[in-house]
């Protein structure tokens, strides 16, 4: 079967961005409807049950996309046994996996109450409520979830979306309406694993009717299956570090602090999800078409396109930080109000921490591309146990703002180990020095531009206390100073003035293509 990657990228990014909106709207409106009709306590505790879980979960990552990874050549050559056995190893595997991830959660429950410090809302039971999370968490591995490895690996990742927008339209309309109805917690965390059902029956029903005769069925050889097993735990431990970054810290701050905290924590953390789930669209969209051109083109050819695609990314992410440093406090105060709000201390941390994590991620696609997951092990292990002791110190001793430092020194010291992997391993004669270096680039650029329109509309809106006013001349500010500024700066190098040339060639050509059509 012919991949057309072009199209596919792009349908699946309209897609992913359609989704991606619903998912930030959606949440944005179940969070604040959750906290003035309840309390913040109770968006303490989903947050707090969200991160116990994913630490649960860590037994799960690394085998859908050692999986899927597994299946770029077989698709390219069209091997229709090699994929249906595949799909039989992932089927059993997520079927251990879900009895596993059960068990640990249940061996929890003892100690849910020592996890919390202070009070917890009245009139909760903390452990029905954990087990209806905990349902919601294992019920996709004894479903359909093996299925979806088809369609990430034909780069049909649109499908995925639109399923996950109707399950999640469903999810977050009932919600709003039990709460705003019912202002009930317990109806509220039932709905959550029905949308879960929902979303597995809907990827069952669409891997169905696009590869009807891909069954889970024969089995890999032992060689395969050695190369599997290798992939599953070097991706396994690579991703432990990112997976306890934020998880950690909730659990962490709910321990030390309180749920209030892990409540405001998350409010401002959702704001980064927010504009993260964005750009993931790009990174997910061009996950499975550089997976085909690197089983089908050289590396050299590669190594072209990760520069050009690495400097567009920056832009964007770098534009994201801007608008954030310029909107986030504003916008905590029409959201949450004054009692919710960090000081701009914190807030600059969060946006710092937010750039430091975009700069690793074109890299990051090439290295899940190129299956090089075994290598960058130690680089999580040491940033995981770095994570935790960082924020149990610093949490002590500066609270919120030691937690969010004790994240970025962790990830900063193991960021340059693990940004190599691709280069040695993979973009062989690419410059490892000059991507260094860029990145450097890209962090000054963001942090003057950043600072100085901050500065900027600091004088402009001067003590005015209407936040809305406020957050309206930020965003017009945003709009147009920040890339204003970029492209002046970024057009200082000759390469970059290359590839600005070439994505506006590019992006008119595709203006022409949409309106003869």
């Amino acid at each position: 079967m012919k991949i057309e990657r072009t199209k596919n990228t792009l349908r699946n990014a309209k897609w992913g961005v359609v989704q991606r909106f619903v998912h930030i709207l959606f949440p944005f409106a179940v969070r604040t409807i959750l906290i003035h009709t309840l309390n913040a306590e109770y968006a303490g505790i989903s947050s707090l049950f969200t991160s116990i879980l994913s630490i649960l979960s860590l037994t799960e990552l690394g085998f859908s996309d050692a999986i899927v990874y597994s299946m770029y050549k077989p698709v390219a050559e069209d091997d229709k046994e090699k994929i249906q056995a595949l799909l039989c190893v992932y089927r059993k595997a997520y079927r251990v996996i879900g009895t596993i991830i059960l068990s640990l959660g249940l061996s929890l429950l003892p100690f849910l109450r020592h996890m919390i410090h202070g009070t917890v809302p009245p009139d909760t039971n903390l452990y029905i409520l954990y087990c209806i999370y905990l349902f919601n968490t294992v019920i996709s591995y004894f479903l359909f979830a093996y299925k979806s490895s088809l369609l990430s690996a034909y780069q049909r990742v649109d499908v995925i979306s639109k399923n996950t927008l109707i399950a999640n339209i469903f999810l977050y309309t009932t919600q709003c309406m039990v709460l705003l109805i019912f202002q009930n917690y317990y109806v509220y965390a039932v709905i959550i694993p029905l949308s879960t059902v929902l979303q597995n029956l809907l990827t069952n029903h669409a891997v169905t009717k696009l590869f009807p005769g891909y069954l889970p069925r024969g089995s890999i050889r032992p060689e395969e299956k050695a190369e599997l097993k290798k992939n599953v735990t070097g991706l396994m431990i690579w991703k432990i570090g990112g997976a306890t970054r934020n998880t950690l810290d909730s659990i962490v701050i709910s321990s030390f602090i309180g749920l209030v905290s892990v409540a405001m924590y998350n409010n401002y953390f959702y704001i980064i999800n927010g504009v993260n789930s964005f750009l993931a669209v790009l990174t997910t969209s061009m996950l499975a078409g550089v997976g085909n051109k690197i089983a089908t083109e050289t590396p050299e050819k590669n190594y072209e396109d990760f520069k050009k695609f690495h400097f567009l990314y920056m832009w964007i992410a770098s534009w994201c930080t801007v608008c954030m440093m310029c909107m986030y406090q504003p916008f905590m105060k029409i959201w949450m109000g004054e009692d919710l709000l960090f000081p701009n201390s914190i807030m600059f941390l969060f946006c710092y921490y937010f750039i430091m994590m975009k700069q690793g991620d074109i890299n990051s696609v090439y290295y899940q591309a190129a299956g090089l997951w075994w290598h960058g092990k130690l680089r999580s292990i040491v940033e995981a146990v770095l994570n935790l002791t960082l924020n149990i110190i610093l949490g002590k001793m500066l609270g919120v703002t030691g937690i969010i430092l004790a994240t970025i020194i962790s990830y900063t010291c193991v960021y340059f180990y693990g940004s190599k992997f691709v280069f040695t391993e993979y973009f062989k004669n690419g410059k490892l020095g000059s991507f260094y270096i860029d990145n450097l680039f890209y962090l000054l650029c963001t942090g003057i531009v950043g600072y100085g329109s901050f500065g900027l509309l600091k004088w402009l809106v001067g003590d005015r206390q209407n936040s809305l006013f406020v957050l309206a001349i930020s965003l017009l500010t945003c709009i147009t100073l920040p890339n204003l500024c970029f492209g002046i700066i970024y057009s200082l190098r000759k390469q970059n003035r290359i590839y600005m040339k070439q994505f506006a060639g590019e992006l008119n050509k595709r203006i022409i293509l949409s309106r003869s059509k």
